[in-house]
């Protein structure tokens, strides 16, 4: 009887929240269920529905968005999930199968992984990756300036905290948006389950990793921002992970993810005629064909049209992508269970990345994308856009973080307008920031001020990077289009077209 390999799940597998649960008592499943709606019916899930994939959205919504591609990688990552679940299940890893406590248990690995997939990009800035390159690079022009606030004996730990904006990144913001910035009845966000919140954790450590390797990976993103440490400090201690370890399920997530994308940029680009079908059937063809005839490559291969065929739109592609997707779920399944060891462990490393199949088509996608797809006129015309409303909006905003601590928190909390001068703009800039967003850092605030044996110099630097994380909280919950009006209204009163 595999009794270890049960008792790790029952620790990573619980209903645990941060805050208990005010509602009925209730099995698992029905948390994991819980979990679900808490996100489903929120605000930011809503608004994935007008930030953009990849290609900007249309009238006709003939493209992906980030809810249509969140809600695919969904349907992947459960189909992945009912795969691994069944073979957790015939090798007893859940429990055994007549309890009813290891079919609730099941059921929940399914569901958590599922919300994991609904909730990876749900910290993404307008305009996608773009959009968190061009806040990057907003604060990193501005890290001296802001330094500069601050006495000497603080450089370095202001530097720390600095990269939370210098290396801004949607998983993190994802991470902060769960767990704080849905701020209905408390400081908790959704107060999902410590399970869920440890299933969307791709990178489960803090900005001061990057660059570092993990299991002879270089660390090129974090997954949380240094402002939730506690709460990630939290999380490993309630789940048993040992810092930097991975939670089981962010491996299928993370695989689900991968299918959906490396297929759905290449249908939209047909869909917008961003790429011909007879380049892309070629391209496949030949780079498929060069990763050598496995078992796993052959049927790609087989899903393509035929050489010579007459092509005359891409229907052509569903049939491949559901080949692809089918072929790719199998192998990680398989993969999941061969590499079981790694798993629960924690390791950092992608599941696929594990197949030569299924790494062969993943790279073949990456680099045909990235010639014809990333750098085509109708990408980087959006980009254009973004970067001028990102850098916009933060130009406006940036006042704020002009402010003292004593002025700052008298206008975000108490509402009294500054007097300096400059600051002519602040109140009605304070007006667009969103009640919860401000509830958040008046929380952050009490915090600070509670803190023992701390300098006045150190809260204020500690309060400045609250205010900071303010700004790009209101910024990176907005939908692409609300971010282009809202630059009108700060610079032409509406009127303005990009």
């Amino acid at each position: 009887m595999p009794k270890q390999e049960q008792e790790l799940y029952k620790l990573l597998l619980t209903d645990l929240r941060r805050r208990t649960s005010t509602g009925p008592k209730r099995n698992l499943a029905m948390q994991a269920a819980s979990d679900k709606g808490r996100v489903l019916f929120s605000a930011a899930f809503r608004r994935l529905q007008s930030k953009t994939q990849v290609f900007p959205q249309e009238w006709n919504a003939s493209v992906r968005t980030r809810l249509t591609h969140s809600i695919e990688v969904a349907t992947i990552g459960r189909y992945l999930a009912e795969g691994i679940t069944e073979k957790l299940l015939e090798k007893k890893f859940l429990g055994n199968i007549g309890d009813s406590e290891t079919l609730h248990k099941a059921s929940a690995f399914i569901t958590f992984v599922e919300v994991a997939c609904l909730m990876h990009d749900i910290g993404n800035p307008p305009f996608g990756h773009f959009g968190e390159k061009s806040i990057q690079e907003w604060f990193i022009k501005r890290e001296e300036g802001y330094r500069n606030k601050f006495k000497p004996k603080l450089k370095e730990e202001f530097d720390k905290f600095y990269t939370d904006f210098s290396t801004f990144d949607g998983n993190p913001q994802g991470f902060r948006l769960a767990t704080r910035l849905q701020w209905v009845y408390d400081e908790f966000g959704y107060n999902l389950t410590y399970s869920q919140l440890a299933a969307t954790l791709k990178y489960p450590w803090t900005p001061e990793r990057i660059g570092t390797k993990q299991n002879n990976r270089t660390i090129k993103k974090a997954g949380v921002f240094f402002s939730e440490t506690a709460i990630l400090d939290e999380l490993q201690s309630n789940l048993k992970l040992t810092a930097s370890a991975r939670h089981p399920l962010v491996y299928v997530m993370e695989a689900a993810d991968d299918i959906s994308y490396c297929l759905s940029d290449i249908e939209d680009a047909l869909e917008k005629c961003v790429v011909r079908n007879k380049d892309v059937i070629e391209n496949l063809r030949q780079k498929l064909s060069s990763a050598g005839y496995n078992k796993f490559v052959i049927p790609m291969l087989e899903a393509l049209p035929k050489a010579g065929e007459e092509i005359e739109n891409s229907s052509w592609f569903v049939r491949f992508r559901t080949t692809v997707t089918n072929v790719l779920v199998e192998r990680a399944c398989n993969l999941y269970i061969n590499h079981h060891k790694e798993i629960i462990e924690g390791q950092y490393f992608s599941l696929l990345s594990k197949s030569r199949g299924a790494q062969a088509l993943l790279d073949v996608i990456d680099e045909f994308s990235e010639q014809h797809l990333y750098r085509s006129p109708v990408v980087r015309e959006r980009e254009l856009v973004g970067y001028q409303v990102i850098h916009g909006i933060l130009d406006r905003f940036g006042l704020l973080l002009d402010l003292s601590s004593i002025e700052a928190e008298a206008l975000l909390i108490e509402k009294k307008s500054p007097k300096a001068t400059g600051m002519a703009l602040a109140s009605t800039l304070e007006s667009f920031l969103p009640r919860k967003h401000l509830k958040v850092y008046e929380h952050a605030l009490k915090e600070i001020k509670e803190s023992m044996n701390i300098s006045q110099q150190r809260r204020d630097m500690l309060e400045w990077m609250a205010r900071a994380h303010l700004l790009v909280d209101f910024l990176s919950g907005m939908t692409d289009d609300f971010a282009i009006v809202t630059y009108r209204r700060l610079y032409d009163g509406g009127s303005s077209k990009i």
